[in-house]
């Protein structure tokens, strides 16, 4: 780990200490080669980066910025743009009227929560709480902005191309002027030290303002200075065309990083310096050591660490987010034979062996080696297992049985298993006696001294194909099949698990056995619990994110790690006795995945062993796209982050979004309130969890999962407030030091009939009413007793023909129920449901094809010119062709798909069941037999096109919001290549 740079107080003490850690470092290195074979280091830091597809306005990022809130900021050459770690907020003059925002330098997040913006040529900016204000009148536009600071007496200063400025309490940008000694040249930064001098960083030098008079500082004249950062013990950073030179507050100075120009710097936690190079590098300083980080393009000045300790950067090719990940990348970069990993294990000398699809790899001494299988075969063989004996590697292949190489990795023997056609072979494991028991697609056998012996579903395996071997400390041999477990005692008997006796799962990958006699398992059904003769089921009822589990891995430190299809799952084992007592309802489940520098999510498993924890205490999976390494202590690092600040992005009011306000005051016939809300984690976005609760309305927490937005429809007049809590995984509430929370207050107010000056008098007129009701009624009793004799007959016939009207009326009724309910959900022109039938069908869809692991995909159509044909034809041709638009599209679709009226011309398709390209393929042919519709009432050479953006369920469009962004955004490109296309 680099030092902080103040740890090095002057040269002579910097030349010792390098020297003693050098020394340091080999004897460190020499006694971690004797304890455990070092592991390939891949590069430590994680990348994360976005652009124009995932929504930036433009690729080069010119500026970065964290607002008090939390939200980043980007300043680029097409607008402003907020990030709140999943997608962007752009502001430009397109959609922000009266703001003029096409080149963005310089970003300053202001005290009170607002940003300022400074651009190149078009004005000065402020932005709070949603509202926009352009500082310093006509002549702000007439400056290119280079830098903005906000001093301690709350002046705002701009420094521009060879001026200097000053914000007014008037609002007037004031010139400084060239103070004695200040000279002609472009302001690079600006700063205030401690003891409120101002500090001006220019293209010749850095210069302490006080009063009129400007002074070098330092005997910094000349230096071409780009940037100017504190380095925390009164002295300053400063970037300039020769590096960096470190301007100590006890005025000594020191060339710290001698080389190319840096245009920006920043200093970590950690005391390191993160450089951007004019050569357009990144780079990170600490110690005397260089290391450079690899992100695509060109780097820009755009250089920030956020209060996560996380580096931002901007380059030519979008914004990157740099991490220390808590996994590491093992791959066919570094020298792997293949990054389709299936198996890994460690021998007792240290040796690393990695099987995968193209062979074997062995990782000793920090190097990767290949070793050879099959001499002279066109392929390697494929490795699906291993084993390991003293001196010895057993080897499990897809097609060339099982191979024994020594401790070199020389393949001495090879067992051929019966058959015409090998089968795979996907578990081993060795007998204290030398005997070998083999898990393959056909059976199991044991092999011992030349000799073999199958068992299968005639000797009482509940499947034929064996995935895991495990023997317990207990002796007893374990067996994982795809049809449930079985085992082997030491009487030799097998005894079998099957679903059809009742066990929870089909699949089984894996065991553990506990020194209480517990046996782990895992199975596509979750992680189970064997205790005796009851087994307990922890599944994603139980908090776990995903059923189907590999491989159970105990790190000694009180987890168990899990691999799965989306990423790796550490459980502590408290929390399992917790839920399992039945003092917690869930489990806290911490998630490692690729956004922790794992190079794929997806652990592979259904081979053996599908994890292994090396002796150094990391832990290794195999993955798709290679080995992923994982450090325990810096998940632990991460696991202990702060909590996230929760903010509310937005307040929509039946369908008018709101300004930005703590208290919202609203009518009494409110009938739809929708709140999108965010959690501002930058590390793990994707891990966030939410969940709320209206007090007053809602009786407990409502669990939002990955949602962001709380709607609430036909609220009770009375006083409310909405509570919103995030935070990261593990998932776990009672936590409250990880909880972050946003409020908000809502006030809906009494209708006027029901305010208590309008009660009282409708109880004064109605026990009026009552008296009335009351005189006549005994009027009415008495006439009728006089005529009760001769009436008795008319009143039954009477009270027969109200029956049966009532019978009609109740009937009547039911009819207009029906057809109020149909027309609340259909739309009255086409016949179609409407937008709200369509938004429910694509949420219940969407649930299903993620729990069936099925595509989907949604598509919007817009029928193009539709307004010409209006104005044209007038609006009753219109509604003619959103029918007969309607009808076509019901017709070509089918039964088996969806389609809504979105709104105005627009038409919401769902397309589940199959691939991309066939649901392309389906809406290019609904496309061209439109465009052969013709209406008499448009005349013959009028053609009806239309254009259809088309986008899947998948990462980043995993919300109904953000699945029909990304549809309307390829609708959008569909009108903009030329119009009557599919654009997907």
């Amino acid at each position: 780990m680099p030092r902080p740079l103040h740890h090095f107080p002057n040269p002579v003490t910097r030349a010792i200490a390098r020297v003693a850690g050098c020394c340091l470092w080999v004897l460190l290195a020499v006694l971690l080669a004797v304890l455990a074979a070092p592991l390939a280091q891949a590069a430590r830091h994680t990348v994360a980066g976005w652009d124009m597809e995932q929504g930036l306005p433009h690729n080069l990022v010119q500026a970065v910025a964290q607002d008090n809130e939390g939200f980043i900021w980007l300043g680029t050459w097409e607008g402003v743009v907020r990030f709140n770690g999943r997608s962007f907020t752009v502001f430009d003059r397109q959609n922000t009227p009266g703001v003029e925002l096409s080149g963005v330098p310089t970003l300053l997040a202001d005290r009170d929560g607002g940003m300022l913006f400074g651009t190149i040529n078009d004005g000065l900016y402020r932005y709070h709480r949603g509202r926009w204000e352009a500082l310093g009148g006509e002549q702000a536009r007439h400056l290119s902005i280079t830098a903005l600071l906000r001093d301690a007496d709350g002046t705002l200063w701009v420094g521009a191309k060879e001026r200097l400025l000053r914000l007014s309490t008037e609002g007037e940008l004031r010139d400084v002027g060239l103070s004695p000694g200040l000279p002609e040249a472009t302001i690079t930064a600006l700063a205030q030290s401690a003891d409120g001098t101002m500090l001006v960083a220019t293209e010749r030098g850095v210069f302490q303002l006080r009063g009129s008079q400007a002074t070098a500082w330092q005997d910094s004249a000349g230096w071409v200075v780009r940037d100017l950062v504190g380095d925390g013990k009164g002295g300053w950073l400063v970037a300039a065309d020769d590096g960096v030179h470190w301007l100590r507050g006890n005025g000594t100075r020191e060339h710290l990083y001698p080389g190319e120009r840096v245009e920006r710097l920043r200093r970590d936690a950690g005391g390191d310096l993160w450089l951007s190079l004019s050569a357009g590098r990144l780079e990170r300083f600490g110690a005397g050591q260089r290391e450079r980080i690899a992100i695509p393009g060109q780097v820009s000045p755009a250089l920030m660490i956020d209060r996560e300790g996380l580096v931002w950067a901007g380059s030519t090719d979008g914004l990157f987010r740099i991490d220390e990940g808590a996994a590491q990348g093992l791959t066919e970069t570094e020298g792997l034979g293949s990054n389709y990993v299936r198996a890994v294990i460690q021998s007792a000398d240290g040796t690393v062996w990695i099987g995968h699809s193209e062979g074997l790899d062995r990782l000793d001494g920090g190097q990767l080696r290949r070793v050879l299988l099959v001499p002279g075969a066109r392929r390697d063989a494929s490795v699906l297992a291993l084993a390991v004996a003293p001196g010895t590697l057993w080897a499990g292949t897809y097609n060339h049985g099982v191979l024994r190489l020594d401790a070199d990795g020389t393949v001495r023997q090879q067992v051929v298993l019966p058959g015409t056609v090998q089968p795979l072979v996907r578990a081993l494991c060795v007998d204290a006696d030398g005997g070998l028991w083999i898990g393959s697609a056909e059976g199991l056998f044991h092999y011992r001294d030349g000799h073999l012996r199958r068992y299968g579903l005639e000797e009482g395996l509940p499947g034929a194909a064996v995935h895991a071997l495990y023997r317990d400390a207990g002796g007893v041999l374990w067996i994982g099949t795809n049809a449930g477990m079985a085992s082997f005692g030491a009487d030799g008997k097998l005894q079998s698990w099957s679903v059809q006796s009742g066990f929870p799962a089909s699949y089984v990958f894996d065991f553990l056995g506990d020194g209480n006699g517990d046996l782990w398992i895992a199975t596509d059904h979750g992680l189970l619990r064997k205790r005796g003769l009851d087994v307990q089921v922890f599944d994603h009822r139980r908090g776990l994110p995903r059923d189907k589990v590999f491989r159970i891995i105990d790190d000694g430190r009180g987890h168990l790690w899990l691999p799965s299809n989306q990423g790796v799952f550490r459980l502590d084992r408290n929390d399992l006795v917790g839920v399992a007592a039945g003092a917690r309802s869930q489990l806290a489940v911490h998630v490692i995945d690729h956004t922790d520098g794992m190079p794929s999510s997806q652990a592979n498993g259904a081979s053996s062993p599908a994890g292994w924890l090396a002796r150094d205490g990391r832990l290794m999976f195999p993955t798709a796209e290679g080995l992923a390494v994982i450090d325990p202590l810096r998940v632990d690092g991460n696991a202990r982050l702060r909590r996230s600040p929760v903010v509310i992005e937005g307040v929509v009011i039946d369908g008018t979004p709101q300004a930005p306000q703590e208290r919202y005051a609203l009518p009494p016939e409110v009938e739809r309130i929708e709140v999108a809300y965010t959690g501002l984690g930058f590390r793990a976005p994707d891990k966030m969890r939410y969940r709320y609760r209206l007090e007053g309305f809602d009786a407990d927490w409502v669990e939002a999962g990955e949602r962001t937005e709380a709607v609430y429809t036909n609220l009770a007049p009375g006083n409310y407030q909405l509570r919103v809590q995030a935070m990261t995984l593990p998932l776990d509430w009672q936590d409250a030091r990880r909880v972050g929370e946003a409020r908000l207050q809502l006030s809906v107010a009494t209708p006027y009939w029901r305010r208590p000056w309008v009660m009282a008098m409708g109880v004064v007129a109605l026990l009026g009413l009552v008296l009335v009701l009351v005189a006549w009624r005994t009027a009415s009793y008495r006439r009728r007793q006089r005529l009760l004799s001769t009436e008795i007959a008319a009143r039954t016939q009477e009270l027969s023909e109200k029956n049966r009207a009532l019978q009609q009326a109740d009937a009547e009724r039911d009819h207009l129920l029906r057809r109020l309910e149909h027309m609340a959900m259909h739309d009255v022109l086409t016949g179609l449901p409407n937008r709200r039938a369509g938004d429910a069908y694509l949420q219940q869809a969407m649930r299903e094809a993620e729990r069936d692991g099925a595509p989907l995909h949604v598509a919007l159509l817009d029928i193009d010119h539709f307004k010409q044909i209006n104005d044209g034809h007038g609006h009753e041709a219109g509604d003619q062709v959103l029918r007969d638009v309607a009808s076509l599209l019901q017709l070509q679709l089918g039964e088996n798909q969806f389609v809504s009226r979105h709104g105005g011309e627009e038409f919401l398709i769902v397309l589940r069941g199959m691939s991309l390209p066939a649901a392309a393929e389906q809406l290019q042919a609904v496309r061209m037999q439109l465009a052969r519709l013709r209406l008499e009432e448009l005349g013959a050479d009028t053609h009806i096109t239309v254009c259809m953006g088309l986008a899947s369920l998948g990462p980043g469009q995993q919300t109904v919001r953000t699945l029909l962004a990304a549809a309307d955004r390829q609708l959008y490109r569909a009108k903009h290549e030329g119009r009557n296309r599919v654009a997907h």
